[in-house]
């Protein structure tokens, strides 16, 4: 993205707060014209419209977040280490930028080619060496009999399902504002926790 006219660039971080602050329903292309300090039509010459912009946002927060990831998995520390560097490091990122969650999913479920132009401009992290660690575990008898890639989707989805859900999960647990947030954030530590405990053999 570096070689984006300056404009696009500050038009990308102004949609982020917008985003953050006000959620993808309320965020209109008007707002973060202004949030950007340009004009909308000029706004329109760099995206088609706030589905474009929130693709932008998407991939450039998705960016930052990949390359740590990736060096996690690729990591030479234990599998433990891992596991908790990993769910810290993506649950910190959903708490951070708890927008994408949902907005992802509703945009997804569209009917439209976003998913299509997700998947062409995503750069997958390649957790190829993290699978062979599980195995190799697992084979030594540290580890419960697990499907490496269902374990990963285990741990996103326990990452990720509370800030999809909020308003459900708040309401469903009997939980104010106040204290989701601090479970969300608390998620860091537990999530991985509740994974080790359910996988790892003493």
């Amino acid at each position: 993205m570096n070689n984006f006219p300056p404009n696009k660039l500050k038009a990308i971080d102004a949609a982020i707060e917008e985003f953050q602050d006000n959620g993808f329903k309320n965020t209109s292309m008007s707002s973060i014209a202004r949030a950007t300090g340009i004009s909308k039509k000029e706004l329109r010459t760099y995206f088609e419209n706030k589905d474009d912009v929130f693709k932008h946002v998407f991939l450039e927060l998705y960016g930052r977040i990949a390359p740590q990831l990736q060096d996690i998995m690729d990591g030479e520390m234990p599998v433990r280490e891992k596991i908790r560097h990993f769910i810290h490091h993506y649950v910190t990122f959903v708490n951070d930028y708890h927008f994408l969650p949902l907005g992802l999913i509703r945009k997804l479920n569209s009917k439209t080619d976003f998913a299509t132009e997700f998947i062409v401009n995503l750069r997958m992290p390649d957790p190829t060496k993290f699978y062979r660690q599980i195995e190799n575990e697992i084979e030594k008898g540290r580890l419960r009999r697990i499907n490496p890639k269902q374990l990963m989707i285990n741990i996103f989805a326990l990452s990720v399902f509370p800030h999809v859900a909020s308003p459900l999960m708040k309401d469903f647990i009997n939980a104010g504002n106040d204290e989701f947030e601090l479970i969300k954030k608390k998620g860091k530590t537990q999530v991985a926790d509740f994974i080790l405990d359910a996988i790892e053999i003493n």
